[in-house]
């Protein structure tokens, strides 16, 4: 069997953008950087990093910080997340590569994504800065397009799964139910365990289709009592 036109072309889209990002030139010295900020910030909290932490954790002295990323902190921050999605993408692409029935495609999918989002630190991190930005608009416009390009591809990939095994949804669906991968380091409470990864990633499953089968309708906004009394 093989996948549907609409899903091919959504799978190409989303490895199109991996392939992308070139990281040819990526020296041990700046991938060492990389990764050290983010378990960093993972762990301290995004604001708590400073060069000079970055320097010590890194074991290399600020001035070469600058060396290779003569922007600072900036490119540090947008370098370092396009690093952690660059990785976390190949990862997904991996389990859902060589799938050809519509069925087994959204499973891995699903499974892949809360199975990254579960064991990768780093994961948590890029949701909460990606939501920082929202509000304080810190990161550089270009940088921000990008992720937005980037979750538009991941949703479309989740769309076109969905419309292969016969569900066609809008994106607050599909937004609803990566908002539930998302949030599965949450309800999943993972111990560590292989077999416990095993049985989140299952249940995530279980629940990702539920959301795609049960009835949506509009949520009814509650009427104020200033829009009532003109009403009357």
């Amino acid at each position: 069997m093989t996948l549907p036109t609409l899903l091919c072309d959504a799978r190409n889209r989303f490895k199109q953008h991996l392939d992308s990002c070139d990281w040819s030139e990526l020296t041990a010295g700046r991938k060492r950087i990389l990764e050290v900020f983010l378990r960093l910030a993972s762990i301290e909290g995004y604001s708590a990093v400073t060069m000079r932490t970055l320097a010590k954790e890194a074991s290399v002295k600020a001035a070469s910080i600058y060396f290779h990323f003569p922007d600072g902190r900036s490119e540090i921050v947008c370098q370092s997340l396009r690093w952690h999605y660059s990785n976390w993408g190949y990862s997904i692409l991996q389990a859902i590569d060589k799938i050809s029935e519509p069925e087994l495609f959204w499973d891995a999918l699903v499974s892949a994504v809360a199975r990254s989002q579960i064991s990768i630190p780093a994961s948590d991190l890029w949701d909460l800065l990606v939501r920082m930005d929202r509000v304080g608009g810190f990161l550089e416009v270009e940088f921000r397009q990008e992720i937005d390009d980037w979750l538009d591809l991941c949703a479309g990939l989740f769309q076109a799964s969905a419309a292969a095994i016969g569900y066609t949804v809008d994106r607050g669906r599909v937004n609803m139910i990566m908002s539930m991968l998302d949030a599965g380091s949450n309800w999943g409470q993972w111990n560590g365990d292989a077999a416990d990864l095993d049985a989140i990633a299952e249940q995530a499953t279980i629940v990702s289709r539920a959301m795609l089968s049960a009835p949506m309708g509009r949520l009814k906004r509650t009427t104020t009592p200033d829009e009532v009394a003109k009403q009357e």
